[in-house]
C-alpha cells in the first residue's frame, strides 16, 4: 500500500519530470510487480508522451518490451545516445533471454546507431555484424531486408574511414540485393534513392565527378515518393557537395539554405550541426555539437575552424586545434607539438618564450632529479628486502641448530639413563649364567633367563619410544590423518599387550562406545594407547583393573586409561611430563624408561590435542587424551 501511494504522488508529478528521471521510474518498475510496476510503466509513458499500449493485466515482461522500445526511441530522437546505449542493451539481454531474434536484432542495430553517433565505429561495426549474423539465423523475406539496411551502415562506416573501395562494393552490393525496383513499390525506391545517395557520398569523397549523377536520382525519388525529411536533408547536402565538386556553386549554396531550413523546421539537430559545417559556420557548429555530444561533428567542425582562423586568427586557430587533438584522446604526435611552437614562436614575447623555456628546463631537472631519488628509493628498499630475507634464513636456521643441539642433548641424556642401565643388566645377567653355566641350579637358570627376558622387553619399549621420539623431532614427519573406529583401536591396543596383561592376571575393559570414530593420525593415537596401557599394567597389582573409556566434548573426543594400581606422588606428578624424569619399578619390579609420557604428550601436541594426568598415591592413576571427533551416524 505504502508503494502504491509513493508511486501515485511520483505520477501526480510527472507532468515536470525530465528525461533523467525515467531511469528512476525503470528502476521502480523492474524492481516491483503487479500494480506497482504497471504504474511505473505507465508514468514512463506519461512522461515520454505516448499513449500506453498495454493495460493491468498485461504480463510484465510484454509490458517490459514495449516501454523499452518508447524509451529507445524517445532517447534516440532526443539525441541522448548514452541512454539510447544503456537501454539497447538491457533490450538486448532480454530479447535474447526469451529467444526473440528479430527484436534482440533490432535493438542491436539501434545500438550500433548510437556507436556511429558516438564515433566509436568499431563498436557500431561489431553491433552490425552481430546483426547480420542474426538475420542470416532468422532468415526469410524480411530478415533479407533487414540484412541489406546493416549492410548499408556498416558501408558508411568505411566510407568515413576512408575505405572508399570497400564502401562502394557494399552500396553496389545493396543496390544488387534490391534487385528490380516497380514504379509503385515506394519503400524500394526510397531505399535506393539512399544507396544512390552513398555512391555519390563516395564519388564526391574521391572528386568524381559522378557524383552529381548519383546524387541527382537520389533526391529526385526522395522527392517524389516523400521520403522523411530526415532523408532529404541528407540527399540535398548530398546534391550540393556534388555541383561544388563540378563548379555549380549558387545552385550549391541554395540547396544548402533548403536543407538547413528544413532540418530547424523538424528538430534535426544532427544535421543542423553538419550544415553548419558544410556552410563553413563553424563557431554554430561547435556550439550545437558541444550541446548535443555529437563529438564526430564537433571533431570536424574544430579541424574546419582551426583551417579557417589559421591565416585571420593564429591564437584561436591554436585553441581550436588543440581542442580537435584532445578530442582524439591521443598524446601529441611531433609535428603537432612542432606546429604548436612554431605558433608559440611567432606570437608570443620573447620574454615568454624565454620563461617558457627556463620552466622547461627546470621541469626536465625536476623530473630528472626525481627519477635519480626513486631509483636510490628502489634500490634501497631492494638491499633492505635482501638484508631482512638473510636476516630471516639466518635467524631460522639458528632457531633449527638450537633445535638439533637440544634433541642431540634429550637423545644423549636418554640413552645414558634409560638405555645403559638395562643393557648393563642384560650384560651382568649374561655374563653370571655363562661364567657358571654348569653349577647353576636349573631353577636359578630359569629365574635368570625371566630377568633377562624382562629387561630385553623393557630395551625394546625403551628404543620404540626412542625410535618415534627422534622421528618426531629430527625427520619432521607429517601429521597424516584418516577416519577410524577408537573402539578397535583400542581392542588391538590390548592384544599386543596381552602377555604382560596375563602375567599379572588383570582385567582391561574397554568401555569406548562402538559408534566413536575419529578423524587423525592412527599411528600416533595407537602409540599413545599402547605407552599408557604399557604404564597402566607396569604399575597395577596382581588381579587389578584397568579400564579404557572415552567421552565426546565438543569437536574432541577425550580417552582415558584408568588404573587402581600404586598411583603417582604428589611431587613426582608436577613433572611427569618432561624427558628427564625417572621411571620408578613397577609393581612387580618392572623398570621403565621415564620416556612413554614425554613421547606421548609430543605426539598428542603435534596432532593438536591435550594430554592430562591425575593420580593419587596408593589408589590408581587416570591419564587422559584429546583426539579429533568425526561425527557418524547410528
Amino acid at each position: 500500500m505504502r508503494k502504491v501511494l509513493i508511486l501515485s504522488v511520483l505520477l501526480g508529478f510527472s507532468a515536470i519530470l525530465n528525461a533523467q528521471d525515467i531511469d528512476s521510474l525503470f528502476n521502480v518498475f523492474e524492481r516491483n510487480k503487479g500494480e506497482v510496476a504497471y504504474q511505473a510503466a505507465v508514468a514512463i509513458d506519461e512522461v515520454i508522451g505516448r499513449e500506453p499500449n498495454f493495460t493491468l493485466e498485461t504480463e510484465k515482461d510484454e509490458i517490459k518490451l514495449k516501454i523499452l522500445r518508447t524509451m529507445i526511441l524517445y532517447y534516440f530522437n532526443h539525441n541522448d545516445f548514452e541512454h539510447v546505449v544503456k537501454y539497447s542493451e538491457v533490450g538486448i539481454a532480454h530479447y535474447h533471454e526469451i529467444g526473440d531474434l528479430f527484436n534482440e536484432a533490432g535493438c542491436t542495430m539501434t545500438l550500433a546507431n548510437a556507436y556511429q553517433r558516438f564515433g566509436q565505429l568499431d563498436k557500431a561495426i561489431e553491433c552490425y555484424n552481430r546483426c547480420c549474423d542474426l538475420m542470416d539465423e532468422i532468415g526469410g523475406d524480411m530478415a533479407a531486408v533487414n540484412k541489406r539496411y546493416v549492410m548499408n551502415n556498416i558501408a558508411e562506416i568505411h566510407l568515413a574511414m576512408g575505405e572508399y573501395d570497400i564502401a562502394d562494393e557494399m552500396y553496389r552490393k545493396c543496390v544488387e540485393m534490391l534487385g528490380e525496383v516497380a514504379v509503385n513499390d515506394t519503400e524500394s525506391n526510397l531505399d535506393l534513392a539512399t544507396y544512390y545517395q552513398n555512391l555519390a557520398e563516395v564519388r564526391i569523397a574521391r572528386k568524381n565527378p559522378e557524383a552529381v549523377g548519383f546524387a541527382e536520382q537520389s533526391l529526385d525519388l526522395s522527392q517524389r515518393y516523400q521520403d522523411t525529411p530526415h532523408k532529404i536533408i541528407n540527399r540535398l547536402i548530398a546534391l550540393s557537395k556534388a555541383y561544388n565538386l563540378v563548379g555549380r556553386t549558387e545552385e550549391a549554396s541554395q540547396l544548402m539554405d533548403e536543407a538547413l531550413s528544413i532540418a530547424k523546421a523538424n528538430g534535426e539537430t544532427f544535421l543542423e550541426t553538419s550544415i553548419y559545417i558544410q556552410k563553413g559556420e563553424y563557431a554554430k557548429a561547435i556550439k550545437m555539437a558541444d550541446e548535443n555530444h555529437y563529438d564526430e561533428l564537433l571533431q570536424e567542425a574544430l579541424e574546419g575552424a582551426y583551417l579557417l582562423e589559421r591565416e585571420t586568427n593564429p591564437r584561436q586557430a591554436l585553441e581550436y586545434y588543440e581542442r580537435s587533438v584532445i578530442m582524439k584522446d591521443s598524446i601529441f604526435n611531433e609535428n603537432q607539438q612542432q606546429l604548436i611552437r612554431d605558433y608559440q614562436v611567432r606570437y608570443a614575447t620573447a620574454e615568454k618564450e624565454h620563461a617558457l623555456a627556463m620552466e622547461q628546463e627546470k621541469s626536465k631537472r625536476n623530473r630528472l632529479y626525481i627519477m635519480v631519488l626513486a631509483i636510490i628509493a628502489l634500490l634501497l628498499l631492494a638491499i633492505a628486502l635482501i638484508w631482512y630475507r638473510l636476516a630471516s634464513i639466518r635467524k631460522k636456521r639458528n632457531k633449527e641448530l638450537a633445535h638439533l643441539n637440544e634433541t642431540k642433548d634429550h637423545l644423549i641424556s636418554i640413552v645414558s639413563h634409560d638405555v645403559k642401565t638395562p643393557v648393563g643388566a642384560m650384560c651382568q645377567v649374561l655374563r653370571g649364567i655363562t661364567d657358571g653355566y654348569d653349577s647353576i641350579a636349573d631353577t636359578d637358570k630359569k629365574a635368570q633367563l625371566m630377568l633377562l627376558r624382562s629387561s630385553s622387553e623393557a630395551l625394546k619399549d625403551r628404543m620404540e619410544n626412542i625410535i618415534q621420539w627422534v622421528k618426531q623431532e629430527l625427520a619432521n614427519s607429517t601429521v597424516t590423518r584418516k577416519v577410524f573406529g577408537v573402539k578397535n583401536l583400542v581392542d588391538e591396543c590390548i592384544k599386543t599387550q596381552e602377555a604382560a596383561i596375563g602375567v599379572k592376571s588383570l582385567k582391561v575393559i574397554n568401555e569406548v562406545p562402538s559408534y566413536f570414530m575419529s578423524y587423525d593420525d592412527v599411528n600416533v593415537v595407537s602409540l599413545v594407547i599402547q605407552n599408557l596401557l604399557g604404564n597402566a599394567v607396569k604399575f597395577s597389582y596382581p588381579n587389578g583393573e584397568i579400564t579404557i573409556k572415552a567421552e565426546h566434548k565438543g569437536e574432541r573426543i577425550w580417552v582415558s586409561v584408568c588404573d587402581n594400581g600404586m598411583g603417582i606422588s604428589e611431587k613426582k606428578l608436577e613433572k611427569i611430563f618432561n624427558y628427564m624424569t625417572s621411571s620408578a619399578e613397577g609393581t612387580e619390579g618392572e623398570t621403565g624408561t621415564g620416556i612413554g609420557l614425554f613421547v606421548s604428550k609430543q605426539f598428542i601436541d603435534k596432532i593438536g590435542g591435550k594430554i592430562t594426568i591425575e593420580s593419587v598415591k596408593d589408589q590408581g592413576t587416570t591419564v587422559s587424551f584429546s583426539i579429533t571427533y568425526k561425527m557418524l551416524e547410528r
